[in-house]
């Protein structure tokens, strides 16, 4: 439930200074209490409106109006509805682990026999527009550039039948992810500003674009 799911992420993700990432914060990722106004604001906005006392989350997004319905989308995936969501403070949480790990690992015993642990971000926005480059840069990344039992040649025809098995699943169902609405920027803009959301959704924005910046550094060397 959402007590259990504050338990389990709240505690690394309530610290002002993560050094794996070189980051600082002028408050911590997200207190407790923001964890609880975005719980009190979704219980505020599922099945209280007239129509919708039974309705489930998917039947809200095809009722309430944008903005209404973008604060319950995002309170879902920040919080954990009823055993989904949770995905947004599940990431953060997995990036700073991973990354302490890394860091672990490199400070270590084991770094003197040749271990590495490195940590891949990717962008699903750029994994949209550019499926075939995402798949090959992640391919970079496996596979060493001087590992000699796989080509270049090898790699992006990989790239490639993954790039047209995405977008051949894409063109034959609404269920897989295939882009931004049109009002994105608007709606972007509207969770930024919001009292509830605005403040621990630009940090967890500054966490991820931290981790994907050190991938493409990562990736490029």
């Amino acid at each position: 439930n959402g007590e259990l799911f504050a338990d389990y992420v709240l505690p690394s993700l309530s610290k002002r200074s993560y050094e794996a990432l070189n980051i600082n914060y002028d408050s911590r990722l997200i207190l407790r209490s923001e964890f609880e106004a975005i719980a009190n604001d979704c219980e505020s906005l599922y099945q209280t409106r007239k129509g919708l006392e039974t309705a489930n989350q998917f039947e809200h997004l095809m009722n309430l109006d944008a903005p209404d319905g973008l604060r319950l989308a995002t309170a879902e995936l920040t919080i954990q509805g009823d055993d989904n969501g949770g995905d947004m403070l599940r990431m953060s949480n997995n990036i700073l682990k991973l990354k302490q790990a890394e860091k672990i690992v490199q400070n270590s015993w084991m770094g003197g026999r040749n271990k590495e642990f490195q940590v891949y971000t990717l962008s699903l926005d750029e994994f949209i527009s550019e499926p075939k480059n995402s798949a090959l840069e992640f391919l970079n990344f496996v596979f060493d550039h001087n590992e000699a039992d796989v080509s270049m040649e090898q790699k992006e025809s990989a790239a490639m039948k993954y790039s047209q098995t995405y977008l051949n699943k894409k063109e034959g169902s609404r269920h897989i992810t295939d882009g931004k609405a049109s009002d994105k920027e608007q709606l972007a803009e509207y969770l930024r500003h919001d009292a509830v959301f605005g403040p621990p959704m630009k940090k967890i924005e500054m966490l991820v674009e931290t981790a994907l910046a050190e991938s493409r550094n990562t990736v490029m060397l």
